[in-house]
């Protein structure tokens, strides 16, 4: 029986040294053919200042916790930098903007308009419309609705923009010193002037419509990214196990 234990400790020592002889060299060869493949990317992205990450995972260190730890560490990050910061999240390269000049240039052109990948996880539920398409379709998609934003027909809704702005101020203002979260304010004052400049609906006909909507579409987002997280981290969560099952040895069983 013994002999049968150190046979088998034997066996998954060996399965062992082989599955990290094999990953080992094989991390390697994609480090070296990631810094080949993208080294015209690599070489500009040194140009922007960001934290030094590690190789293979970047600066993945970083983005780990909750949403809010995640936002706080970035957000104490941005003032060790200028007015741009680069991370890398593994191979995937991520620069914020803080300059709002800047991102006017990037959300203003027709030529950079393919989108991150995590917009597919709103394929579902919004479809190929204006905010997930790119290419032909979404130049067709923008054509259509450019003059809806035109700057004459923006100038007529200035009184609108200006009394919504005051109305959500005034109801922030009950908030008083303390420190709150001006999100929902927002998201609502965003609703109820889409509600009236597009469908020509005021709050005055609609008690807390606005409101209602923005947290119905909250709860839809968070529910959409909380499911696809989960379901990635449950691949994860199970190749691990089964790696650990596979290679997993016990010197004392029979």
């Amino acid at each position: 029986m013994i002999a049968g234990s150190a046979a088998a400790a034997s066996a998954g020592l060996s399965a062992s040294t082989v599955f990290l002889s094999l990953l080992v060299p094989a991390l390697v060869l994609y480090y070296i053919y990631f810094k080949i493949s993208r080294r015209h990317m690599i070489e500009l992205a040194e140009k922007i200042p960001g934290p030094e990450g590690l190789p293979l995972i970047g600066n993945t260190l970083l983005l780990l916790g909750s949403s809010d730890t995640m936002f706080r560490n970035l957000y104490r990050k941005s003032f060790e930098y200028d007015q741009i910061i680069k991370l890398w999240l593994g191979p995937k390269l991520l620069i914020f903007l803080m300059d709002p000049r800047d991102v006017e240039i990037i959300l203003s052109s027709n030529v950079y308009i393919d989108k991150s990948a995590e917009y597919r996880f709103f394929q579902p539920w919004l479809g190929n419309g204006l905010l997930i398409s790119t290419g032909p379709k979404w130049r067709a998609h923008r054509k259509l609705i450019a003059p809806t934003f035109h700057l004459n027909v923006l100038k007529s809704f200035i009184d609108l923009f200006n009394a919504n702005s005051r109305t959500v101020v005034e109801r922030m203002r009950k908030e008083g010193d303390k420190e709150f979260d001006c999100h929902d304010y927002m998201s609502e004052c965003t609703v109820e002037i889409l509600l009236e400049t597009a469908m020509g609906v005021s709050k005055s006909t609609q008690d807390r419509s606005g409101y209602e909507y923005a947290m119905a579409v909250m709860k839809r987002v968070s529910k959409t990214i909380k499911k696809k997280k989960k379901k990635k981290n449950k691949k994860i969560n199970s190749s691990s196990q089964n790696i650990q099952n596979r290679h997993r040895y016990c010197p004392f069983r029979s």
